[in-house]
C-alpha cells in the first residue's frame, strides 16, 4: 500500500469534512453579521423620526430559546408576619393588613406591599442601603435575592414621590423580565415593594425558529414614538404559559426571548423577538 498517497487522501477527506461541517453549523445557527452600515442607517432613520438612541444596538440574529419555569408558592402568613408584624389581620386569602401597612398577594408567587406611614427602615435611600435591606428581608422570608440583579435606580430628583429601585431576574446571563422586585423608598421609609418570581429550571433552543433583529423593530415600531430617547436595548425572557408537565405534578411555565427597549425616563417597551409583536 502506498501510505504516502493514502495519507494525502485522508488529509483531503478531513479538510472537505471540516468544510461541510462548518457550512452545516453556520446554516443551523443562521447567525448573519449585521453590518455597521445597517446600524448607522438605523440610527439615522430613528433621528429623522425624532427618536434618539444613546446605547449600542445589539446585532444578535440567531435562534429563539425557551426558558422552563417551576412555580414556587409563597408562604403567605410567613411573608405577612415579616412585613406587617405579628399582629396582622387576615382580610381574606390574599389580603393582609396591620394599621398603615397592607399586603396583597397578586398570585401564588407574587405580592404587593405598601405602607402609608413614614416609618424609617433604612439609613438612606442609597442603592447600597436598599440592597442590604432586601438581602436581609429575603433571608427572613426565603426569597431568592441572589437570582436578581439591580436593573435601574431612580432617585428623588427623577421621581418626585420617592426613590425607586428596580431588580430583574437573571438566569445563566439572560434577563428574566417577569421576575422582578420594585421597591420605593422615601427618606429611609419603605413605601412599597412589588415582587414576582417563578424559578427558572432550564434553557433550550427552538430549532429552526429565529429571532427578528432588533434594528428592524426599532425602525418599524419605535418610530411611532417621536420625542423619546432610548438609553438601553437588551434581550431576555418574557411571557409564560402554564402547562402541566408529564414528569412533575407542579405547574411549569415557558417563555421565549423578547427585546426590551428602555427610555431615559424609565418607560419600557417589550417585543416578542420571534414575531415582533408588542408585549405587556
Amino acid at each position: 500500500m502506498d501510505w504516502k498517497k493514502a495519507k494525502t487522501i485522508l488529509i483531503i477527506v478531513f479538510i472537505i469534512l471540516n468544510i461541510v461541517l462548518s457550512v452545516t453549523l453556520y446554516n443551523s445557527l443562521k447567525v448573519e453579521e449585521i453590518s455597521q452600515q445597517t446600524i448607522t442607517n438605523t440610527m439615522n432613520i430613528l433621528e429623522q423620526n425624532n427618536v434618539y438612541i444613546e446605547c449600542p444596538i445589539p446585532k444578535y440574529t440567531g435562534n429563539d430559546y425557551t426558558l422552563q419555569y417551576e412555580e414556587k408558592p409563597l408562604e403567605k402568613r410567613q411573608v405577612a408576619a415579616v412585613l406587617l408584624g405579628d399582629n396582622f389581620t387576615e382580610v381574606n386569602d390574599y389580603t393582609y393588613k396591620n394599621e398603615s401597612k397592607s399586603l396583597v398577594f397578586t398570585s401564588n408567587s407574587g405580592f404587593e406591599y405598601s405602607d402609608t406611614a413614614n416609618t424609617k427602615m433604612l439609613k438612606s435611600d442609597s442603592k447600597e442601603d436598599v440592597d442590604k435591606y432586601l438581602k436581609d428581608l429575603s433571608k427572613k422570608i426565603g426569597l431568592p435575592f441572589n437570582e436578581f440583579r439591580r436593573d435601574d435606580y431612580y432617585d428623588k430628583s427623577q421621581r418626585h414621590d420617592g426613590t425607586i429601585v428596580v431588580y430583574k431576574g437573571e438566569y445563566k446571563d439572560y434577563a428574566v423580565f417577569d421576575n422582578y422586585i420594585d421597591i420605593k423608598v422615601d427618606k429611609g421609609a419603605i413605601k412599597s415593594i412589588k415582587y414576582q418570581y417563578k424559578k427558572p429550571i432550564s434553557i433550550s433552543v427552538k430549532e429552526d425558529i429565529y429571532i427578528i433583529p432588533v434594528h428592524e423593530i426599532l425602525i418599524t415600531k419605535m418610530t411611532n414614538y417621536p420625542g423619546i430617547t432610548i438609553k438601553e436595548v437588551d434581550m431576555g425572557f418574557k411571557g409564560w404559559n402554564n402547562k402541566e408537565t408529564k414528569t412533575s405534578a407542579s405547574i411549569a411555565s415557558y417563555e421565549g426571548l423578547s427585546w426590551r427597549i428602555k427610555t431615559d425616563n424609565g418607560q419600557e417597551y417589550y417585543f416578542n423577538a420571534r414575531n415582533g409583536g408588542m408585549m405587556e
